[in-house]
């Protein structure tokens, strides 16, 4: 997931700033490599595919490209069983993961996955990936974020984009996350029409969709739920190319709101304020990353239903997730987003 890549640079960071010679290269699926490309801590990129993690046959011949680089060091942030598999075929000497049951063979050193709580009281994620650094660094850096990283000739080449697509770059853009990943992590779409329309309310902005082609036809039925007033100020039919194009068009607006997942985690990566409606299995305490209640806002189920979630786990509450989703309460978070709109001047 694009939002598990981008929170693993935070490792890169890490290890550049205490051994800043260091050659680091970053093995991820290829369709995620754009998030990561320009970063400076990050020397080169090992993109592979799905099928060359997902069979025995490219698990081995990944292992064996690996040997051929001489590597010291291996950190596996995935610790998955097909990750820990080519973590051990590598043969490189170092090699750190999580303790899971297969850590005794897949790595020379294994961590408890437990970081301190206090300490990402916003974001635990973070300190899950800053724990791999431990068994290397003494003194580690805990308030490092993730970010992304553009050149200037894509800022503008998004600014040329807007203006061909019909947006005015002198006025408010707010991007909104209108579909999840999955229908388990999206908001139902009449209650994701009366959220834009709160927030259409409090603020002049310009609303630009975003979602995948596969989604069209969602997409505009939550348009088509929307005020007829607030229509003409909603760009449907914007698509960016690319996901770097993506990533630039994103840094040019004002505001990332909607479902939370990896447009919320990359406008934060960007420095975009963003406002995040979470899935009601989905771990806020993991994922609420820099969320500090006026520029990154994050609203979960459970924080206005908490008898909800007396008992059971994420698991459990996966499994009832689309019954759970129709108790969210728009009206319930009128406050919260004019506070947000006004923090973040999204009405001027």
């Amino acid at each position: 997931m694009l939002g598990d890549v981008l929170t693993s640079t935070v490792i890169a960071d890490q290890l550049k700033k205490a051994f800043p010679s260091a050659s680091i290269d970053y093995l991820i699926i290829a369709n995620a490599a754009a998030i990561v490309q320009e970063h400076p801590s990050i020397d080169g990129i090992i993109p592979v595919k799905k099928a060359d993690m997902s069979t025995l046959g490219g698990i081995i011949s990944l292992s064996r490209k690996l040997k051929q680089n001489n590597y010291s060091l291996l950190i596996d942030a995935y610790c998955k069983n097909n990750s820990a598999l080519l973590s051990w075929l590598s043969g490189i000497p170092q090699r750190i993961g999580y303790n899971k049951w297969f850590a005794g063979l897949a790595y020379t050193t294994g961590i408890k996955n437990n970081p301190d709580k206090k300490l990402f009281a916003t974001g635990l994620s973070i300190g899950s990936r800053l724990i791999l650094t431990t068994p290397l660094i003494k003194n580690v850096d805990w308030h490092l974020k993730p970010s992304i990283h553009l050149t200037e000739t894509e800022k503008q080449g998004a600014r040329k984009w807007l203006i061909q697509h019909g947006l005015d770059i002198n006025k408010k853009i707010t991007m909104v996350s209108v579909l999840g990943s999955a229908v388990n992590k999206t908001l139902p779409l009449k209650k994701m029409a009366a959220f834009i329309d709160q927030y259409m309310e409090g603020s002049d902005s310009q609303i630009l969709f975003n979602y995948i082609p596969s989604q069209k036809e969602s997409a505009l039925n939550i348009y088509q739920a929307c005020r007829k007033k607030h229509q003409q100020r909603i760009f449907i039919d914007a698509f960016a190319p690319s996901i770097r194009s993506f990533l630039a068009v994103l840094s040019q607006c004002h505001a990332t709101i909607g479902n939370e997942g990896g447009a919320i985690n990359m406008a934060k990566a960007l420095n975009v304020p963003t406002f995040a409606i979470f899935s009601p299995w989905i771990s806020k305490e993991v994922w609420n990353l820099s969320v500090d209640g006026h520029k990154h806002i994050a609203v979960h189920l459970k924080d206005q239903r908490p008898e909800l979630f007396t008992e059971g786990t994420n698991k459990d509450y996966r499994k009832i997730s689309l019954d759970l989703y129709e108790n969210y309460k728009i009206e319930e978070m009128k406050s919260t987003i004019e506070h947000f709109i006004k923090y973040n001047r999204l009405n001027d």
